[in-house]
């Protein structure tokens, strides 16, 4: 059954069972504010793609002076995103865009070093819309910048067609022509897969 990402009950609801759930939800923030980190820019400008209520912005904001997209289309996770990262000001810029759709690369601004996702992407469909949204962040990445996707792996008692292997994560970001694509983390059910533009 399909997730409701409009109604403010089932999203407060799915917030709250997020981390109880999947508990390394923790570690894989902390993995993935540290590869930022670890980019040669100190003022970062990062692009997090389904950032939900806003939760590990607030992390990755909190840590680096970084600048900071989130593109959702769920106005009720926007809504949330938005009060949690008001207090960094205009560092912050909120997007509403479908990435299935091909409008919402145009409404980021350049250069972006980093772009990041968490326990997202496997809901846009199946391998072939990871793979776009693979091919569409290359196209606005700096050279040397980073795409981290941290998803749910396939699993056989769940094999959801947006959930991939890591060899196929890694697979789809060479074909699209990433560099040093390879998995950084493995937990909990999670693949961290990095590569660079």
């Amino acid at each position: 059954m399909a997730r409701d990402f409009h109604d403010p009950e089932n999203i407060d609801a799915w917030l709250q069972s997020l981390d109880e759930r999947w508990p390394s939800r923790a570690e894989i923030a902390q993995h993935i504010v540290a590869h930022i980190d670890a980019l040669a820019v100190f003022d970062p400008q990062v692009v997090e793609l389904a950032p939900g209520d806003g939760q590990l912005a607030a992390k990755l904001l909190h840590t680096l002076p970084a600048t900071y997209t989130g593109i959702d289309f769920s106005t009720p996770l926007l809504e949330r995103a938005r009060t949690r990262l008001a207090r960094y000001g205009e560092r912050v810029q909120l997007i509403q865009a479908d990435l299935n759709q091909d409008q919402w690369p145009a409404q980021i601004a350049s250069p972006v070093d980093a772009v990041f996702s968490m326990q997202s992407l496997h809901d846009l469909g199946d391998g072939h819309q990871v793979e776009r949204i693979y091919q569409r962040v290359l196209e606005f990445l700096t050279p040397g910048g980073l795409l981290l996707n941290a998803d749910l792996l396939h699993n056989p008692a769940d094999p959801r067609p947006g959930r991939l292997t890591t060899e196929h994560h890694i697979e789809l970001m060479l074909a699209c022509g990433y560099q040093r694509a390879e998995c950084t983390l493995e937990t909990g059910g999670f693949g961290c897969i990095a590569g660079y533009a």
